[in-house]
């Protein structure tokens, strides 16, 4: 058994809070300051106080990263992190911005994690995309050649991948079956990803989506009534609005897998159907 892992996810959980222990602590109650809004004033370290916490973060993320390997009874394993130039920023500047509002949430000792675990040959950068994008090409490689695999995460859009999955917040084995990957790439699609600042269909949520794709049978349909959707609210601009969103949520099966619409049957149907009206106006 493979286990991928997402290592962002492991290097977040290893870094352990740090202000409880720079806090005053009086009757085992915590005290921490206050600015004249209400919100926390970030504690200040030394230099000593910063390498050690990171020498201690360092040996909590090799330690974390055994004992999952433990619980999903794997040896082998192909660990992805955070790279650079992600193409969806470039197509999307305010994508996952939202998600950096308050540097007090942010640990910046994760960035260095990473390099060290792409360092020590324990990841691999996801360079050019995002980690998701590496667990799924991994994921689609190891189906390819019959072996078996877990994939290793808390984050949601990877139930777009069939097969063995673990949740590293719950520590909780499950699978996902072809049907239920295929039908939840195609909810994302219809509701977005609001946690990243991706817009899916106005006023459509998760169990909107769900209502929407019940009666689908096979991913032709699935996409007929993204499709619907997308021209209902957006009107002359849906295609446009899809393809954006889409390739914001869409997830490689390997190099150069970028989102196209412009395949599915009914996209191809309507711009037959377009160019014979335009064809015809042509003629008169």
């Amino acid at each position: 058994m493979l286990a991928i892992i997402d290592g962002d996810v492991l290097a977040y959980h290893a870094c352990a809070p740090r202000w409880m222990k720079k806090a005053k602590i009086e009757e085992g109650i915590s005290y921490i300051k206050l600015d004249e809004n209400g919100k926390r004033i970030p504690l200040e370290f030394t230099k000593e106080e910063d390498r050690y916490y990171l020498e201690e973060s360092w040996d909590n993320f090799k330690k974390k990263l055994q004992e999952l390997l433990d619980e999903v009874f794997c040896e082998e394993y192909l660990m992805a992190v955070k790279g650079e130039n992600n193409y969806r920023n470039l197509i999307m500047p305010s994508y996952k911005m939202n998600r950096h509002t308050d540097p007090n949430k942010q640990n910046r000792f994760v960035p260095t994690l990473r390099k060290l675990a792409i360092a020590e040959d324990l990841a691999v950068a996801a360079d050019g995309m995002e980690a998701d994008d590496l667990i799924r090409i991994w994921a689609e490689e190891a189906r390819a050649k019959d072996i078996d695999y877990v994939i290793c995460s808390i984050d949601k859009d990877l139930k777009c991948i069939p097969g063995q999955h673990y949740s590293m917040k719950v520590k909780k084995l499950f699978t996902v079956s072809e049907k239920e990957a295929i039908r939840h790439y195609y909810c994302q699609l219809l509701k977005g990803d609001p946690t990243d600042n991706v817009l899916g269909v106005p006023r459509v949520g998760e169990v909107k989506a769900e209502r929407i794709l019940n009666l689908c049978k096979d991913e032709e349909e699935y996409q007929e009534a993204v499709v619907e959707q997308y021209m209902l609210a957006y009107g002359d601009g849906w295609y446009e609005q899809l393809l954006v969103n889409g390739r914001m949520i869409h997830l490689m099966k390997h190099t150069n897998d970028f989102f196209n619409p412009a395949v599915w049957p009914v996209v191809r149907e309507l711009r037959k159907e377009h160019l014979s009206t335009i064809g015809k106006e042509n003629e008169i």
